[in-house]
Formats: C-alpha cells, structure tokens, sequence
C-alpha cells in the first residue's frame, strides 16, 4: 500500500480506490489493532477477524434493505429496493428458507454434475482462440464468457440473449453487493434500468416456459412447489437474477484472480502440473487466497456485544470474508499461496444458512477450467505487470487480464 492506514481510516477510504489493487495490509492492520472496527464513513462495524466474522454470518440479520432505504429518498429507486428485499441473501428465516427450499428443490431437477463434460466443451472451445494466435485476454475471453455460457445454458437462456441479460445482471450486482456500504446515485440509476429490463424479458420467459416446459431451471422454478407454496413473479425475477450473477461474476474472479496468484507463484504452478490431484484443494486455497466477494452485510436486531465492542440495534455490520481468509489465527502464514493447504473451512461462500447456494457449481468450474489449463497449455504467462481491477471493490477482480499460452 502507498497509503498509511490512518490516513484510510479517516475519511471515507474503506474499500475505496486507495485499496483496490491490494486490501490485504489494511484488513491486517486492522485486524491487528482494532478487529471490530466502527467506520465513521461508512456508518458501520467492519469486522475482520475470522471468528468474529463467523459469528456475524451466524447470528445476526440478512435483512439490510429494510434500513437501507431510507437513506435514498428518490422515490423512483424504491421498486428497485423492493426487487433487492426479494433475494433469499437479504430475508431472514422463515421466509429465507421457504425460497431456499424452492430454488434448491429446483437445482435437484438439474443436476449440476451432469453438465461437466459440456462445461469442458466449452473450456476447451475457448481456449484454442488463445491457443491459435498465442495470446489472449484472460478474463474477456475466457473468465467472463465460460460462466456466462455455463449458467445461462442451465438456467435457459438463450445464447443470443446471453450478452444483454449478463449487463443486466452486471448492473444489479454492484447495486445488490454495493447498496449498504458504498454507491453512487448512478450506479443505483443503472442497477433499476438494468433490473427493469429483465423484469420485462423474464416475464416473457416465464409465459414461453408455462406454455412449453423445457429442461432447465427457469421451468423448474417456475414449476417448483413445496408444502403448497411457489415462488412469487418478483421472488423468481429477483432470485433468477441472483442465480445468475452467483453464477458468472463470483466465478469470473475465481478464475481470474485464480490464475494470477498461481502465475505469480510459480512453484505452486508447477506443483499442479506435476500432481494434479491436488485441483480440488488448490482451488479452495484460491478462494481463500483472493477471495471474489469481499464482504457481506449483516443487521443487529438488538444490542449485542463482539470483539470486546459494544453493536447496537440497528447497527450495520460489514463481515469482511477476504480478511477473515487471511486470520493467522486460522490459516498459518495466511498471506502465502499453498496449494496444498487444508483450507476448505474459508468464508469464500460465507456462513451457515446463507451459504452460498451456487458454490457447488463455482467449485466445478474452478476444478475443471484449471485442470484443463494445465494439461493443455505448456506455456502460460502474464503478458503485463500493469494489473488493473474492475470498478466493483466488492466482487475482487481483473479488469482485463492479458496472457500468452502455447499448447
């Protein structure tokens, strides 16, 4: 960092563009000198160590929308909060676990397993563009379009459609992981532009699938029952959104920030190639190294006591999942890259009931992007120093990611 942490921590700093290119000596500093820290600026606790931030996942509220609100009063943003207040990552149960129950019901229909040899398909499609002129950008041409393609085809999204729903998602993605810590008032103007658009789309997917189901998740969830209940037309608008961005933008930086941290480490390279078994756990150690959600947001319901301070009801409290990765307390040398490290109790996905339900299919594609990297290309290196993330502090990821590869 070219900053001091003191000078970051007085004004409005936090997860700014001062810690873009590397968060990490912040959340260490404040994790050494004050873990449960109260950010002025952001009118929140920042939490950055690994068991107070479990204890944030476990026990306090989902629901940040509800005090979220009243902080932007242009009333033609309000539909836009109501579409947010439908994701199952912002309800609390019981009403969290009826559309949990619902949507997992759904997966069970569309088994993400079964799609494995498609997904290497498709790897191995787009590596032989890069692999033919030698180059290539990384995430624009590989990282953002092999998520995209996977959970859209799951989902049913038909490919010509596939560019415009992932801006659209994109835009509600830095409103939906941005709105209770840090957003402009265009970002916000984007994200109901955006999400109005796809209500409008969906609307008319979801007549074209009870008119003629198909074999996808759409119609599973559109069909999908339990105890007599079904999900409402903004519960599907909202959570379908939800799937999809969990299911491209949360994957793009694993791969991404991924493949950095190994190019970067090339003795942790190396050992991949000579014993691949070691893919599944080197991708939990990936997540944990460079996590691609930052942080979460979570609500006290009454006052309550962690780390020695004292949250009021009310109060917002900021979980920070990239900082918890890097507790000593928890990981060893938590700042060095281990691929064999047993590091599969990370937060990458966060907590308890909120799990991440599309980790299951992040893990996949990370597994199998990776090992198909390895066994097919015998060159792979960063063709810049000049690394750049994107705008969105809370999804960590390249903005572009220029490499040479040769098979």
């Amino acid at each position: 960092m070219k900053t001091g942490l003191d000078h970051i921590l007085r004004g409005s700093q936090l997860f700014g563009p001062e810690m873009h290119e590397d968060p990490y000596p912040v959340y260490r500093a404040l994790r050494e000198r004050e873990p449960v820290h109260w950010d002025e600026a952001l009118h929140a606790w920042v939490i950055t160590s690994y068991d107070e931030v479990v204890w944030a996942l476990t026990e306090l509220s989902s629901d940040r929308v509800t005090g979220a609100r009243g902080r932007f009063h242009d009333p033609t943003l309000q539909p836009l909060f109501d579409v947010l207040a439908r994701l199952m990552v912002q309800r609390d149960d019981p009403d969290h676990q009826r559309i949990r129950n619902l949507i997992q019901k759904a997966f069970l229909r569309t088994s993400v397993d079964r799609w494995s040899d498609a997904i290497v398909r498709r790897i191995r499609s787009l590596l032989q563009v890069g692999l033919q002129s030698g180059q290539m950008d990384f995430i624009w041409d590989f990282a953002v379009p092999l998520p995209v393609l996977v959970i859209s085809e799951i989902v049913g999204i038909p490919e010509d459609d596939q560019h415009r729903v992932k801006q659209w998602c994109d835009d509600f993605a830095l409103v939906a992981t941005n709105f209770y810590a840090n957003i402009s008032a265009d970002q916000l103007e984007r994200g109901w532009r955006s999400t109005e658009a796809f209500r409008t789309y969906l609307n008319a997917q979801v007549d074209e699938v009870r008119r003629a189901p198909r074999d996808d998740l759409l119609t599973a969830l559109v069909h999908v029952e339990e105890e007599g209940t079904r999900l409402t037309l903004d519960e599907l608008l909202a959570n379908v959104i939800l799937l999809l961005n969990a299911g491209n933008e949360t994957t793009t930086n694993l791969l991404g920030n991924g493949l950095v941290a190994l190019l970067q480490h090339p003795d942790q390279l190396q050992r991949l190639r000579h014993d691949p078994t070691l893919i599944p756990n080197a991708v939990e150690e990936l997540l944990r190294y460079d996590s691609p959600v930052q942080f979460l947001g979570r609500i006290a319901t009454s006052e309550v006591d962690c780390g020695g301070q004292r949250i009021r009801h009310g109060d917002l409290v900021l979980p920070v999942l990239g900082a918890a990765n890097r507790d000593p307390a928890q990981f060893p040398d938590p700042d060095h890259l281990d691929v064999t490290r047993q590091a599969s109790h990370h937060v990458a996905f966060g907590h308890g009931h909120h799990y991440c339900a599309g980790a299951p299919l992040a893990r996949l594609e990370g597994r199998l992007a990776f090992s198909t990297l390895l066994t097919t290309c015998q060159t792979l290196e960063l063709a810049t120093t000049d690394l750049q993330h994107h705008e969105n502090f809370n999804l960590r990821g390249y903005s572009t990611l220029p490499i040479r590869l040769s098979s």
